[in-house]
């Protein structure tokens, strides 16, 4: 009788990782180097809206360095994995933004259009304008049909990040945030339903996994 073996399922980018000692020197240059940068990041961001420094610092640099880790995971140490990298920084800063003072600056939006360009074809921006498009339309038509509390700086955080996505991966990320905005405040907050909440963060964490896909 034989006996099935069940092998993991492991991201082939880790093998060539682990046994090119150059792509791991690389590798750990680039973790420190988005390590620092996420803790240079949470001391603007805590100074700039008055928050905890050691809050914001935690918060940065241990999202930063799991996001960096899963990136080099799937991607290894190349041009995705960099763009992913400041994709993640960019919406955290976003997200830290709006949980303190429920805005976002336009500059991150014009930043992570920016980066939508790192490994990417120019061939490729016809479709990219149509994600967004297709994106913030959503978006838009949604406010004024609901006539929710979505903000002007939530539908172009969401029609950047699908910009950089697609119109597949932006429309995935855009259901995934929302999905997760209305079950946890509908938890959150039952006893007061009216109450607004920050939307920036959901999307994020839904656009980041979006990312991946």
């Amino acid at each position: 009788m034989q006996h099935l073996m069940i092998q993991p399922i492991i991201p082939p980018s880790i093998p060539n990782l682990t046994e090119n000692p150059l792509m791991l020197i690389k590798c750990f240059v680039l973790f420190a180097i988005a390590g620092l940068t996420a803790f240079a990041l949470s001391r603007f961001a805590a100074n700039e809206y008055k928050g905890n420094r050691k809050k914001a610092a935690l918060f940065f640099v241990g999202i930063t360095a799991f996001v960096t880790l899963m990136m080099f995971c799937f991607f290894g140490c190349a041009a995705t994995a960099v763009k992913g990298i400041i994709f993640c920084l960019l919406l955290m800063f976003s997200s830290y933004e709006d949980i303190k003072t429920r805005e976002c600056e336009n500059d991150v939006h014009i930043m992570i259009v920016i980066a939508a360009f790192i490994g990417t074809d120019m061939a490729a921006l016809p479709n990219m304008l149509l994600s967004a498009l297709l994106v913030g339309g959503i978006m838009l038509v949604t406010t004024v049909i609901t006539k929710t509390g979505i903000g002007g700086a939530d539908i172009k955080l969401s029609a950047a990040c699908a910009f950089m996505l697609g119109t597949v991966q932006g429309m995935t990320g855009l259901m995934i945030g929302l999905i997760l905005a209305v079950i946890i405040n509908s938890i959150k907050n039952r006893k007061k339903k009216d109450e607004g909440f920050p939307l920036i963060p959901y999307l994020a964490v839904g656009f980041m996994t979006a990312y991946f896909m």
